[in-house]
């Protein structure tokens, strides 16, 4: 009984887990040589029961520079690649995308400016709304409460020169159910590939006694 019990709390501990990322000053500069700002940082929070704090951890750019750089990483990241490229035949692209519409991000706050610019005036004039609509589309799918601190702006700029500037702060949460849900459609669905195909070259193979 006390073994279901400590069972049970730890289980709805892990289900109930709600990760918070925190995204301040993230710029972005195609007419830069470092694309990239460094002085941004990403804040992780984890909370268990999805109210009380159990991790807290700051990222930096020297951090992510420092993770890259390390010689065991990359070994590790050389592997995952090799792997993905053996196995790609058997990712199936629009599954996986479709499984990942499951994972909700619930997004508290927000700052997304973007300048465009584009060597044709007529060319820039027609992306902007596109562009617009379809972050729109987005966030409307995602924010499911609207206030004054969830702002995006898209503007074009007519120097006859192609740029993109994006400059992007944000407070986002994603529960840990949906992405356990997500990863449990993607085994079945693997797995279920994986007999299907089985099915069918046991069936080839009897199809020529």
């Amino acid at each position: 009984m006390v073994f279901l019990l400590i069972f049970l709390i730890i289980f709805l501990a892990v289900v109930t887990i709600r990760i918070q990322v925190k995204l301040k000053n993230l710029e972005f500069d195609s007419n830069k040589q470092e694309h990239f700002n460094k002085n941004y940082v990403v804040e992780i929070k984890l909370y268990i029961f999805n109210f009380i704090p159990i991790l807290k951890s700051k990222i930096t750019n020297k951090k992510i520079l420092k993770i890259i750089n390390n010689e065991k990483i990359k070994k590790e990241l050389k592997k995952q690649e090799v792997k993905l490229v053996e196995n790609r035949k058997d990712i199936d692209i629009k599954n996986t995308i479709k499984s990942l519409k499951n994972i909700r991000v619930q997004i508290d706050e927000m700052k997304l400016n973007i300048t465009i610019g584009t060597e044709n005036a007529s060319i820039t004039a027609f992306m902007i709304p596109i562009i617009s609509t379809v972050i729109a589309i987005f966030l409307s799918r995602q924010i499911h409460e609207y206030n004054d601190k969830q702002i995006f702006s898209i503007k074009p700029i007519y120097i006859n020169q192609n740029l993109i500037n994006i400059e992007f702060s944000g407070i986002f949460q994603i529960k840990m159910i949906h992405i356990i849900s997500t990863i449990c459609i993607l085994n079945k669905k693997r797995k279920g590939d994986k007999n299907e195909r089985t099915s069918n070259r046991g069936t080839y193979d009897y199809g020529y006694e």
